[in-house]
């Protein structure tokens, strides 16, 4: 596995790029957590089309949420799988993102991330991930 810093944030948080995985399972999650003492949140980046979120913190069982979710529809209907029943709502998610962040000492903007998780992207989704990001406290 080929890991590559992409970018530094405020409060030692850190976006990295993992090439060649193509999921972090609940174990990886924990074990990060672990290894770090700090919560983790993965993103897997569907082409810049849309994001599978995953959330950890020591005291939390994970969540998963999606960035656009209109874009996974499209992809997880060639599986003949729904949306919802893989992720999520964007209310849900929210209500999950916003305990993770606060977990993790940070200072969530509730109502930011609800729009974010509810958004499609333009152009490209790394452009919402980063939004999300801003959005749970987790400043440049």
């Amino acid at each position: 596995m080929h890991t590559q810093l992409l970018q530094e944030r405020a409060d030692d948080w850190r976006l990295w790029s993992l090439e060649g995985e193509t999921s972090l399972d609940e174990e990886n999650l924990v074990e990060l957590v672990d290894v770090t003492g700090h919560p983790v949140l993965a993103g897997f980046v569907m082409d810049s089309d849309c994001v599978v979120l995953e959330g950890r913190t020591r005291d939390q069982e994970t969540w998963r949420a999606c960035l656009d979710r209109t874009a996974m529809s499209a992809y997880m209907a060639e599986a003949d799988q729904f949306v919802d029943d893989w992720f999520l709502s964007p209310e849900e998610a929210a209500e999950r993102a916003v305990a993770w962040a606060r977990a993790a000492d940070l200072t969530p903007a509730p109502k930011a991330i609800v729009e974010v998780l509810s958004k499609r992207s333009d152009p490209f989704v790394e452009d919402l991930f980063q939004e999300l990001l801003d959005s749970l406290g987790i400043e440049l």
